[in-house]
């Protein structure tokens, strides 16, 4: 703001403006080594706010905090951004950031753009293998299949164990005998007694409030499921796996999404304001 020839008064008046934004009001009189690394990371963002800038561009910003602090800044660039209302570009390499911060994401794989939506729409619409597998903690389970009979408004396919399933995907987009993949999310498995797909828990990770089970299918594929947190299963037991037809993706052999017969109903919805996240 010196180089800028902002008067003393100016100066002062948006440096407390963006310290009371920013909850930094009761550092201003401590010097940079003085301050942890969230508050530094803040001052940082007050030094673009004084600036009144209309786009804010912020390049992988908490990638050098510890967990807590990741959550915690998080939450107040979220916050910051919904106050100043200001269009903030932010690049990050983890979708949790992106899923939570953005109204609308650009997936980018080798400098391509792979898709563009509402964090929901990437998660219950991805185009590609790619964006299913990126999207979305832990993130999508896959397995082999065939298209054993395209139907009107579903596909039936059979997977590598030899079970069978309807898909509620648009049917025109296979043939009869096409590779395909199916895709089910951790939380879209549920475990049952006459399950379609079996397998040996390897690992079991309990978290309290829900407990993921690493599944080792008998066709070889290693799946994650999202269990309730009391979920009596342990390791090394022999398990059976349902899925909501509803609840798949289907992608074709080159790796494109076939289209799902209905749209999530949440699917467009963003926040308000401008946030977009890389």
């Amino acid at each position: 703001l010196r180089l800028a020839h902002v008067s003393k008064e100016e100066r002062e008046k948006k440096v407390q403006e963006a310290a009371r934004v920013l909850q930094l009001e009761p550092l201003l009189q401590r010097k940079p080594k003085e301050l942890s690394g969230g508050q530094r990371q803040r001052v940082a963002i007050g030094r673009a706010i004084v600036r009144n800038p209309k786009v804010f561009l912020f390049d992988e910003p908490l990638s050098n905090l510890d967990a807590s602090l990741r959550v915690q800044m998080r939450i107040e660039l979220t916050r910051l951004h919904d106050e100043l209302q200001a269009t903030m570009v932010y690049v990050t390499h983890d979708q949790v950031e992106a899923m939570t911060m953005a109204d609308k994401i650009v997936v980018l794989q080798t400098g391509l753009i792979e898709q563009v939506g509402s964090p929901l729409e990437l998660y219950h619409h991805p185009n590609n293998l790619f964006v299913a597998g990126f999207i979305g903690s832990p993130k999508m389970n896959f397995l082999r299949g065939t298209v054993t009979a395209p139907k009107n408004g579903t596909v039936s396919i059979r997977l590598a164990g030899g079970d069978s399933m309807d898909v509620p995907v648009e049917p025109g987009r296979v043939k009869e005998g096409a590779n395909v993949t199916l895709g089910v999310r951790p939380e879209h498995f549920r475990v049952s007694d006459h399950g379609l797909i079996r397998g040996e828990v390897l690992v079991v990770e309990r978290l309290g409030g829900e407990t993921f089970l690493h599944v080792k299918a008998t066709t070889g594929e290693l799946l994650t499921v999202q269990a309730e947190g009391d979920s009596p299963v342990r390791m090394h037991d022999n398990v059976g796996l349902q899925a909501n037809p509803t609840d798949c993706h289907l992608f074709d052999q080159s790796g494109l999404a076939i289209p799902r017969t209905t749209r999530h109903p949440l699917a467009g919805e963003v926040r308000r304001g401008s946030h977009s996240a890389s």
